[in-house]
């Protein structure tokens, strides 16, 4: 690992876990078949990989003078993807409660 990308090296580890949360968060879903108990394993890892994705973003932003490569460009579209999911989640829960 260069030492010039250890930023970008950090995030894309950051966005690998994430996809990892988000396949097992669809796998459990399909899986389980109580409604109650599927909404704690759904939930649990979308707030965690959205808490991720805040903290992938600015790993990224520390390292913006890094050059661009296929692990940053991957880690710069799922955290930011991450970070408009948890948002969007908020922002509608907030309005719905309204």
């Amino acid at each position: 690992m260069e030492p010039s990308s250890q930023y970008t090296e950090q995030s894309y580890k950051l966005s690998k876990l994430i996809l990892c949360l988000l396949t097992f968060a669809a796998v459990a879903i399909m899986v389980n078949s109580k409604a109650e108990f599927s909404r704690y394993i759904f939930g649990f890892p979308i707030i965690v990989s959205g808490i991720l994705g805040i903290i992938g973003s600015y790993i990224l932003y520390k390292g913006r003078h890094e050059p661009f490569n296929e692990k940053k460009v991957i880690a710069v579209i799922v955290n930011v993807a991450m970070v408009l999911l948890i948002l969007t989640i908020l922002i509608s829960n907030t309005l719905y409660r309204l």
